[in-house]
């Protein structure tokens, strides 16, 4: 575990330190109470790895629990009787189509308890069906025999083909992981392996706990939705199932209404939209297309308007204003547009992180830091892309304060371009020991200022008074000249003053 995984409130762990420390806990029930590893293994899972009740049971009822789990001799009537002929074909009926059991030179296996034995063909259905596919796990896997309640454990495993022993791995694994889903979740991202175990007494507030896997990808422990600050978990699901589909639609209803605005007049007769340009050059009356009632499309009155008292055509006449009647209320969807520009600088940044490779010539102080540069512009991305969640959810009715959020969306966006750019020509021009020295420093007043933007969110913008924004701005003012200077700078840019801020 790595000395920043400890000042988090959980750890990332890779599949194989978790079977490493499966291993670690068998092998001490194994030394303490001499039984094998395989018997440990059963009795682990029988008590859902509880080492301390394992313990106390082994030291009180050793028989009795050895008994219940499977792990005694069981009493056979006919030692010698073949169980892998036709007749254990009553017993699973999905069986029927495994016949190996009917030739002599197959090998056939039996746990160490009983006599009961059965094709490696036969066991790797049975355990395929029974255990490996099903999703929940059981305390025991018992044998084929319906009567017969010996354990198998990893010993009877061992004599059955490579996928076989490769299943159990993985269901003793998901066992384990069953037993501590509350503490130990695997990321949700798509493809990812890592295991994400949270500390004890972790708390997740009502935003839920941000997590960052190795892997670039952040979620919400609370919720497994990807990390939603500054909105709460039943905002972002309201978001995601609700909301972002309404203004999608909306914002297609709006787009279309603009287009017959601008693109059509009402038919005088019926008032359905007429796309215009559709006058013929020898006559200036068109026919309507839904009503066929003719109509001058200059003035777009009707043709018997423009006749006079002799027959003939006179002039047009004033153009009639009418209202449509396909009013449509106007959605604002700047929210939207923001949020899938805020999406596709999301997706960019992650790619970067993918992209970045380790090299065996750069020190691990390098590596870390440029890879912590590269996931703080994802987190940085992903919170500015939920940061227009909140405007649509609670500054809809608030001008100044949503001005006043954008303004603050533009400046962040521009520093975390800037930090971009900044990272990866230092990652380019500059030694690893200079890059060890300069980024960090960067990286932190990135840090500090997005800070001061989810605490100014999660107040409410209560700096936002009369539309002005001198209570809350993306920087600190020198206490020597009270110059403004951004927190991308340590030292005052008009005086060179350190500044002195408070440490978070």
């Amino acid at each position: 575990m790595e000395d920043d995984d400890l000042q988090r409130p959980y750890s990332v762990c890779t599949r194989d330190d978790l079977k490493e420390r499966i291993t670690k806990q068998i092998d001490v029930i194994s030394e303490i109470f001499c039984v094998s590893n395989s018997d440990a293994t059963v009795l682990l899972m029988k008590l859902r790895w509880n080492s301390q009740l394992l313990s106390e049971r082994l030291s009180q009822e050793n028989k009795k629990l050895l008994t219940e789990s499977g792990l005694k001799p069981v009493d056979v009537t006919d030692s010698n009787q073949d169980l892998s002929d036709s007749s254990c074909d009553e017993f699973y009926e999905f069986f029927d189509d495994v016949d190996d059991d009917d030739r002599d030179d197959v090998v056939k296996v039996s746990t160490p308890f009983c006599s009961h034995k059965f094709s490696t063909a036969y066991w790797s259905k049975y355990l395929e069906k029974n255990f490996f596919s099903v999703e929940k796990t059981v305390d025991t896997i018992s044998c084929p025999h319906e009567d017969c309640g010996a354990s198998v454990g990893r010993d009877t495993i061992e004599k059955l083909t490579v996928n076989d022993k490769n299943s159990y791995d993985e269901y003793v694994l998901r066992s384990y992981l069953e037993k501590s889903k509350r503490q130990i979740k695997q990321c949700p991202a798509q493809g990812c392996s890592y295991f994400i175990e949270f500390h004890k007494g972790t708390d997740a507030e009502e935003y839920g706990l941000n997590v960052v896997c190795l892997c670039g990808h952040t979620f919400c422990c609370r919720c497994s939705l990807e990390t939603h600050r500054p909105v709460t978990c039943n905002n972002a699901s309201d978001w995601l199932s609700r909301d972002l589909q309404k203004l999608s639609e909306a914002s297609d209803k709006s787009l279309s209404f603009f287009w017959i605005e601008d693109n059509t007049e009402p038919c005088p007769h019926c008032l359905s939209p007429l796309e215009i340009g559709l006058g013929s050059l020898d006559s200036k009356f068109v026919p309507c297309g839904y009503c066929s009632g003719s109509f001058c499309w200059e003035c777009m009155h009707s043709e018997e308007s423009h006749k006079t008292e002799s027959g003939t055509y006179g002039d047009c006449l004033e153009p009639v204003e009418q209202d449509p009647l396909w009013n449509v209320e106007v959605v604002d969807t700047s929210c939207l547009d923001r949020w899938e520009a805020c999406e596709v600088s999301l997706v960019e940044a992650r790619s970067e992180l993918q992209a970045f490779k380790e090299s065996d010539n750069t020190s691990e102080e390098y590596i870390r830091i440029v890879r912590d540069g590269l996931m703080l512009i994802v987190q940085c991305r992903q919170f500015l892309k939920w940061t227009c969640v909140y405007e649509h959810i609670h500054l809809e009715y608030e001008a100044s304060k949503k001005e006043f959020l954008r303004f603050l969306q533009d400046y962040a966006n521009t520093l975390v371009e800037r930090y971009a750019e900044t990272l990866k020509e230092d990652t380019k021009a500059l030694s690893a020991a200079q890059l060890v020295c300069n980024v960090p420093a960067v990286t932190s007043s990135i840090g500090n200022y997005f800070y001061n933007f989810s605490k100014a969110l999660k107040d409410g913008l209560d700096a936002v008074k009369v539309k002005h924004y001198d209570d809350f701005a993306p920087c600190w003012l020198c206490d020597r000249c009270s110059s403004a200077n951004t927190w991308l700078h340590k030292a005052c840019q008009m005086c060179c003053e350190s500044p002195v801020v408070e440490a978070k």
